[in-house]
């Protein structure tokens, strides 16, 4: 059972939940409308620009992430020096902004994880998730397992992003950005508003000694609908196969606090899927019409004002709404409205293909809540894992697309990173064909590494640099998020299985092997390490891990094949 101890939310609301919860409730929001060099208008929820500077130690982005960890950490009386604390940190683009500067070490996601887990002096390897829009609640779903696999007690799920011209200039050139405040799920919604704020919750495998009803992360399921890299399923399949896995009795639900960013495609996904799941008459809300799509913190605040709303007995109003503009029955509002249940869902979606759902409840003391993120099944043996390995001295990518796969054209649009990821994974997947192994089998998509998207990053920020030569770039956009990897092996294959990307500050086979067989538990998975710098510089190592391989046997293999 895995219970929640304390949380914060620090926006530009407000610098505790309940402030931000206040403001919801008082329909107060900071969407303000900005311009970018090239003239063109949008609308975000930013820090007054006083606030947002970064300092010889941390920049604002870790500065966000401290104030919000610390108010957390001190309400849950738990101390981070602690080799039993993990952090987990949700982010998309961290410190992006500082790649105009030339500082390409210190814009590492890995780096500033490391720097935050320092502050508190905690002495494990931090993990960041970065997922697309899905990161916040990808990463309580890894933070759970952890818990329940007793990796440990206790975990600090962080979520945050801010804005910078790179991620505006982004979405503006993919034309998804509102200049007016956004009207999700209504019928003249146009794009979404950006946002920025930092969101902690700290979860523990320990009864917290409490009085009310503490909050218990129930259940969690993450799947890929292999569509497109960046449309959803018009399906909504994702969506519909994470409301499956959770077990949701509709007559229980106070509410799914849905992704609903406002724009044409995925509001009208997400409203088919909660049909097809039979949560036509469950209340919806979003939030994205007063905060604006916080991308890394997104997953971890809307979890936490829920929470609120809940403890509450309200169903939050749906800023902007004025007309229903989807095709699914769905029940939303722009009035908020009343509930006596205790337990709601959390749906989100993202670039690459990817989705996740939670769900929360609230619970007596007496009362017990089992976690459902995956069956025990036996282990298997060591021989079982099945490896490849690539780097620069294997030859050329595109020469090794042409001998090892050949009929996929798409693979030329691919950005670096996903090109090495795909490569590995087709030689990965023909080796198991050519021993006759599970080659129906639905294989999920864990991978790490350390520069994330960094060789993309470069390129994207050469298009936006000269402000009176301003071209930014869709085509390299998509691909500044590293899930885009696994989402390229899941349509491939058409895998709707769990895709997931995290990024660590080194190569660390204990971390990866511990993820890697927390995620087996669910089904058979490819997964390893795949970096790349530049053309002189990568590295992927692949295997494929039957479901239920120990950790202690993926580990084993890892090191065996960087020896």
């Amino acid at each position: 059972m895995v219970v929640k101890l304390a949380d914060n939310i620090y926006s530009p609301l407000g610098a505790t939940t309940r402030a931000n919860y206040d403001a919801v409730m008082e329909g107060r929001t900071m969407l303000r409308q900005y311009s970018l060099p090239d003239g063109s208008r949008y609308t975000a929820s930013l820090f007054p620009e006083a606030e947002r500077h970064d300092d010889a130690t941390y920049t604002f982005f870790e500065q966000l992430c401290i104030v919000s960890a610390s108010d957390a950490v001190a309400r849950a009386g738990i101390d981070p020096r602690s080799d039993r604390v993990r952090f987990f940190l949700s982010t998309t683009k961290g410190n992006v902004h500082l790649l105009a500067e030339g500082k390409e070490e210190r814009a590492l996601l890995g780096t500033s994880a490391k720097l935050i887990c320092r502050h508190f002096g905690n002495p494990n390897p931090p993990v960041v998730i970065s997922n697309a829009c899905i990161s916040g609640v990808s990463a309580q779903i890894v933070a759970m397992r952890s818990i329940e696999a007793g990796l440990c007690d206790t975990a600090v799920v962080i979520g945050c992003d801010v804005q910078s011209e790179f991620i505006i200039s982004g979405f503006q050139c993919l034309h998804a950005l509102s200049p007016d405040p956004c009207r999700p799920f209504d019928r003249d919604r146009c794009g979404l508003n950006l946002g920025e704020a930092a969101a902690t919750i700290v979860y523990s495998g320990q009864w917290p000694v409490v009085s009310g009803q503490p909050w218990v992360a129930a259940a969690g399921a993450m799947c890929n609908d292999a569509n497109h890299i960046s449309g959803p399923s018009r399906t909504g399949e994702g969506s519909y196969r994470c409301l499956q896995a959770l077990d949701i009795n509709p007559s229980e639900i106070a509410f799914v606090s849905v992704h609903g960013t406002s724009t044409l495609y995925n509001d009208e996904m997400e409203s088919i899927a909660l049909e097809r799941a039979g949560l036509s008459d469950v209340p919806l809300f979003s939030l994205k019409g007063v905060y604006g799509h916080t991308m890394g913190a997104a997953g971890v605040l809307e979890t936490i004002l829920s929470m609120q709303a809940v403890e509450h007995g309200v169903v939050f109003g749906t800023r902007g709404f004025e007309h229903v503009g989807v095709s699914g029955k769905v029940t939303v509002s722009a009035d908020a409205r009343t509930t006596d249940r205790h337990s709601f869902v959390k749906l989100m979606s993202g670039f690459g293909g990817c989705n996740a759902a939670m769900l929360f409840k609230q619970i007596w003391g007496g009362d017990c809540v089992g976690g459902s993120t995956g069956r025990q099944v036996q282990p298997t043996n060591h021989d079982s894992l099945y490896t490849i390995k690539l780097t620069p001295s294997d030859g050329d990518l595109a020469d090794l697309y042409r001998t090892s796969v050949g009929d996929y054209p798409k693979f030329f649009k691919m950005d670096p990173l996903a090109r090495l990821g795909f490569v590995a994974s087709e030689m990965l997947l023909k080796k198991l064909k050519s021993e006759n192994i599970a080659q129906d089998t639905p294989y999920g998509v864990l991978l790490f590494n350390r520069s994330s998207s960094l060789a993309d990053d470069r390129a994207y920020q050469a298009t936006i640099a000269d402000h009176a030569n301003f071209f930014p770039s869709p085509s390299l956009f998509v691909y500044t998020l590293p899930n885009i990897v696994t989402g390229e092996i899941a349509i491939r294959n058409h895998f709707q299985t769990e895709t997931n990307f995290m990024v660590l500050d080194s190569l660390r086979p204990r971390v990866i092997a511990e993820q890697a067989a927390l995620a087996a538990q669910h089904s058979a998975m490819i997964t390893g390490w795949v970096d790349y710098m530049d053309d002189s510089h990568y590295q992927a190592i692949l295997l494929m891990v039957p479901q239920g391989t120990t950790m202690e046997t993926i580990e084993e293999k890892i090191n065996q094949i960087i020896q």
